[in-house]
């Protein structure tokens, strides 16, 4: 699944191609849902409508227009695209809108686990209200998220992927971050200490920045908006190596299944 680094990549690249504002002249609707229903009616409305603004919040892309905001989210598998006039539909291609430049901008997604949203300006926040903070940006208060972290009782790692304490972070790099950190995964929350906090939110920030820097992390599907391949995963030290050396100690890394998800780690260097 697309994480911090690759969604904010993707809205990168699309302000870089479409440079808003511009506006929306058609919608094409090749099926009625993705994981959710899409709302064709709403996203009708915006026929003639400028983009203002296209900007991320955690994992999701939002499209700003004068007072509506479209919410996306790329699931497992989802990607969006620029193409001109004459472009090819593909087999998983799901919506398409085109603009008065004569650039269509195209969601596609195999799984059909991401979704679009519509939303009132005025009423977005609520789709948002119950996310914690950003990672990356400079208001957020570690010292505080510290203390929020330190009531818990769930391993460390559940939590870091726990939107709701704090956003962006997935599988991939969590997993990354406490190994960078020295902080075992299997570790409680409330048992992490002052200073391995401090270690930790250092390397949520650098390794993010490192990924967006490198392209984000292509595991299977993810490409950016010009159809490019992530380059962070050749910088993994412990993500998809069990059985392989340890890049530090020499011991094989190991695996475990936490939250559904799996978690890859070195026993030796992370306590």
């Amino acid at each position: 699944m697309p994480e911090l680094p690759e969604v904010e990549i993707v809205c990168r690249n699309l302000n870089e191609i479409l440079k808003p504002p511009f506006q929306i002249a058609s919608w094409q609707f090749f099926r009625k849902d993705l994981r959710f229903k899409i709302p064709q009616k709403e996203l009708l409305q915006l026929l003639n409508k400028d983009i203002l603004a296209i900007q991320r919040r955690a994992k999701y892309i939002l499209f700003e227009t004068a007072d509506a905001v479209i919410v996306s989210h790329l699931g497992m598998t989802g990607s969006w695209r620029v193409e001109s006039k004459d472009w090819n539909k593909r087999k998983h291609d799901h919506v398409a809108f085109e603009f008065k430049t004569d650039l269509f901008l195209i969601y596609e997604d195999a799984r059909r686990f991401g979704f679009i949203e519509f939303f009132k300006k005025s009423e977005v926040h609520q789709r948002f209200a119950d996310l914690g903070p950003e990672p990356l940006a400079k208001e957020t208060d570690f010292d505080q998220l510290t203390k929020n972290f330190k009531k818990l009782s769930s391993p460390i790692k559940i939590a870091l992927m726990n939107q709701k304490f704090l956003v962006g972070v997935g599988n991939i790099y969590a997993s990354e971050v406490l190994f960078r950190s020295g902080v075992s995964p299997l570790k409680k929350c409330s048992n992490v200490t002052a200073e391995q906090y401090k270690l930790i939110w250092k390397w949520t920030k650098k390794i993010l920045e490192s990924a967006i820097e490198k392209g984000g992390s292509t595991i299977e599907n993810y490409r950016n908006s010009f159809g490019e391949s992530g380059g962070y995963q050749a910088s993994f030290f412990v993500y998809g190596r069990k059985g392989q050396l340890c890049i530090k100690c020499n011991t094989p890394v190991r695996s475990l299944v936490q939250g559904g998800r799996t978690t890859f780690w070195c026993k030796t260097c992370q306590k």
